[in-house]
């Protein structure tokens, strides 16, 4: 398909279309404080109810990555660990510079990035009390908020001095399991696009989360 000769010709022949791999050869004399005034991010997201509509975006998403179409067993089954459960495909596409703050999601979450480079710092469950989320009610309840970019916020939520953390960079062709209620936060290194599914929910670390004081959401 499309995607795949794209990902392959990237790979076999860099010099034609490196903008994926590094957007800092981009030909753009832009000052950095210009950069920071255009960052763009686009999101698209589908249903599996749409992508039976033909023709629809839905559909061309689900042809174009079988292996997140849990009717496409064989090629999804790993993938997508309860179909039942799926809720739909994510993908987003940004450029260098563009951040997810830290958060945890009520799924598991199976991740695959298809251009470019994403940094993930990752967050044991465990580590919900040193994360210094906003509560219950709040518009962005289960997000930190510290900005992890500025150390004087750290300061001012001391706990988070103390969380344990690890982190990953993916490229192109890497995937990354998330399961329930792990911490991510995540940079953009460079032009990217990534695509995401969900597939139910697991609860063997919903103690944590519980003692956190998010005892409704799990």
């Amino acid at each position: 398909n499309a995607m795949k000769k794209r990902r392959m010709q990237i790979i076999t022949n860099k010099k034609q279309d490196d903008s994926l791999e590094n957007d800092d050869r981009d030909q753009d004399n832009s000052t950095e404080d210009e950069k920071l005034k255009n960052w763009y991010y686009f999101r698209i997201t589908t249903s599996l109810s749409q992508a039976r509509n033909d023709p629809s975006p839905e559909k061309f998403v689900y042809d174009e990555l079988p292996f997140l179409d849990p009717r496409k067993k064989t090629k999804s089954q790993f993938y997508i660990v309860d179909p039942s459960q799926e809720r739909g495909i994510n993908c987003r596409f940004g450029m260098r510079g563009v951040i997810a703050a830290n958060h945890f999601d009520m799924s598991r979450n199976f991740i695959m990035i298809f251009g470019g480079e994403r940094r993930y710092i990752l967050g044991h469950p465990s580590q919900c009390k040193n994360m210094a989320l906003h509560p219950v009610g709040h518009p962005s309840m289960r997000h930190s908020k510290v900005d992890w970019n500025n150390p004087m916020d750290w300061d001012i939520n001391p706990e988070f001095k103390q969380a344990l953390v690890n982190e990953v960079v993916l490229h192109a062709g890497d995937a990354l399991y998330l399961p329930t209620a792990y911490f991510h936060y995540i940079v953009n290194l460079s032009l990217n696009y990534q695509c995401n599914a969900r597939s139910g929910t697991t609860y063997e670390n919903a103690k944590h989360i519980q003692e956190c004081g998010f005892g409704a959401s799990i």
